[in-house]
């Protein structure tokens, strides 16, 4: 509101020196000149941000994105758990906790054969978790750009990034995207890019945001085939374990473990459709957000980005499962 009101008086300032240099004619013309100039480019400027981006509105988005992928390295780390804990729950093997931190006193040991089973899982995950990080610092960029004219963020090289895209599992186009997105990154802070410089920041990331964020909805579908796989799993094992026991007591401690256990299989499940989501909602406001920023006014920018930035704020409570 109060760009605008800066932008109608120097509109009606514009109009004035005009009118004066036509009133006036060819004598005055020489002394209206320098108005006249400061006036059409101060206009200029004005109708330039009233017509492009919303700062607020896209630094309000850029915030909640990054707050809500946040949540992706825990999700991608409980690729590699999840596949211990379905090695550890065959049927023959003890009942024992499952759903615990490394390195506590149930955790398996570090020679265990379901860590070894399981490790290119813990590699793929620590490569997601960069990758991850990499999406998050792009939207942190973008969230100083907007809110202060200028970016603090550094990241890794395109090199590291299209290797650990490859480590990750992604596809080719994928890992381009990867290193094309380190690379606007580090242009942004190299370069000291400021918010003039915003619509081009957007439009050359917004291919790199969509193909990263549709590689991760892929992991993320199979990190759900694995609970269900492990959910069968526990079932089973279970279910093993109780019969021939008579034993009111022991069953009923059966009973609670396998509720539990399920509870939390459950919890993890929501919170990785919750990230889908996130995902899906960070991709389709950007693309809106590329699209708006050229032609939108800020007041219908920010009406047009609202519902993303509402939705991921919603969702940012449902993905955050270790909290």
């Amino acid at each position: 509101m109060g760009a605008s009101l800066r932008c109608l008086r120097l509109f009606i300032r514009f109009a004035t020196v005009l009118k004066l240099h036509l009133v006036n004619g060819w004598a005055s013309r020489w002394r209206c000149a320098g108005k006249v100039s400061i006036a059409v480019a101060a206009f200029s400027a004005c109708l330039f941000v009233l017509s492009c981006a919303s700062p607020e509105a896209i630094s309000a988005f850029a915030d909640s994105a990054q707050k809500a992928l946040a949540a992706g390295p825990s999700i991608f780390d409980d690729l590699h758990g999840s596949c211990v804990r379905r090695q550890e729950a065959r049927p023959g093997s003890p009942i024992l906790p499952l759903f615990v931190p490394p390195g506590s006193k149930n955790a398996p040991p570090k020679d265990s054969p379901a860590l070894a089973a399981c490790a290119r899982f813990a590699e793929e995950a620590k490569a997601l978790a960069n990758v991850s990080d990499l999406l998050s610092a792009y939207f942190r960029a973008l969230q100083q750009l907007a809110a202060f004219n200028t970016s603090t963020v550094s990241t890794a090289s395109g090199s590291a990034a299209q290797a650990a895209a490859g480590t990750a599992g992604l596809n080719s186009a994928q890992i381009d995207s990867a290193g094309k997105l380190a690379g606007i990154i580090t242009r942004v802070f190299t370069e000291s890019y400021q918010r003039s410089r915003l619509v081009e920041y957007l439009r050359n990331a917004d291919a790199p945001v969509a193909e990263i964020t549709q590689g991760f909805d892929r992991v993320i579908k199979n990190y759900l085939d694995f609970l269900q796989e492990e959910r069968q799993t526990l079932t089973a094992r279970y279910q093993a374990a109780g019969t021939g026991v008579s034993d009111k007591a022991v069953l009923l401690l059966l009973n609670r473990a396998y509720t539990e256990d399920m509870a939390e299989i459950e919890r993890r499940r929501t919170s990785a459709e919750a990230y889908q989501d996130v995902l899906k909602t960070v991709r389709e406001g950007h693309h809106q957000l590329v699209a708006g920023a050229q032609h939108l006014s800020a007041r219908e920018l920010s009406i047009a980005l609202e519902p993303y930035t509402s939705k991921l704020d919603g969702l940012i409570p449902a993905v955050e499962k270790d909290k």
